[in-house]
């Protein structure tokens, strides 16, 4: 037999593992626009030597999360441009994997239950004023529906584009105006998504998808302001 195929070392799932928490990090909004991210402090945080950190922001890097900088990583600054390409590619993305996600819970109707726990979690985070909950709520939802989405691939896409635009989405929604419009959107799309009708899950999510593109170019200023000199 041949030697090509070696065991799976531990070094290998510790990799993975510390770039999916640095990629969380990424998304928590905790990082601010042009701050560095230093290996030996990353290393020291998480445990682990900066072999595995360094691999992870190299592939950050290659999908956008993270600017380069030779030696360095630093979190790069979104312009109008990025958001307008990045939106474009959601409408393409999403308004397919939605119309997917209808079409499995047309052959499984239990599977929405997940979608609509999310959206009462929601709606009882924005009842309290409780905007971290309604931050996570919203991501719960998010995951929920793309869980019923049998194209891999499809999914991974979807969160690439949807976590580029992470940090805006944070700031968009803590407020609360905004609030009850995505909710109101969320239930929406649930309505669809439980009718077991892709076509028209496809476009209430195009329509969603138009007033978060909205939010994020409203939210660039602030993001701006708070980004690192």
């Amino acid at each position: 037999m041949s030697d090509f195929l070696q065991k799976i070392q531990p070094i290998d799932l510790l990799g993975e593992r510390v770039y999916r928490q640095l990629r969380s990090y990424l998304w928590s909004g905790n990082v601010r626009w042009g701050e560095t991210l230093r290996e030996s402090v990353l290393a020291s945080r998480l445990g682990v030597s900066r072999t595995p950190v360094r691999e992870a922001l190299t592939r950050l890097a290659s999908e956008g999360f993270l600017e380069n900088r030779g030696r360095s990583f630093a979190v790069p600054r979104l312009t109008e441009n990025d958001i307008e390409e990045i939106y474009h590619l959601r409408v393409l993305l999403e308004t397919d994997a939605v119309g997917m996600a209808a079409q499995e819970v047309k052959r499984r109707p239990s599977s929405i239950k997940r979608v609509q726990e999310a959206i009462e979690h929601a709606r009882q985070a924005a009842g309290e004023g409780d905007d971290e909950g309604f931050i996570s709520a919203n991501l719960e939802f998010r995951s929920a529906w793309l869980a019923l989405v049998r194209n891999r691939r499809l999914v991974a896409a979807v969160e690439l584009y949807a976590g580029l635009v992470r940090s805006l989405q944070i700031l968009s929604l803590a407020d609360r105006k905004r609030q009850v419009l995505v909710l109101d959107a969320m239930e929406k799309i649930c309505a669809d998504l439980k009718s077991g009708d892709a076509e028209k899950a496809s476009q209430t999510m195009l329509d969603y998808l138009a007033i978060a593109r909205i939010a994020m170019l409203q939210s660039l200023p602030a993001a701006l302001q708070n980004q690192v000199s």
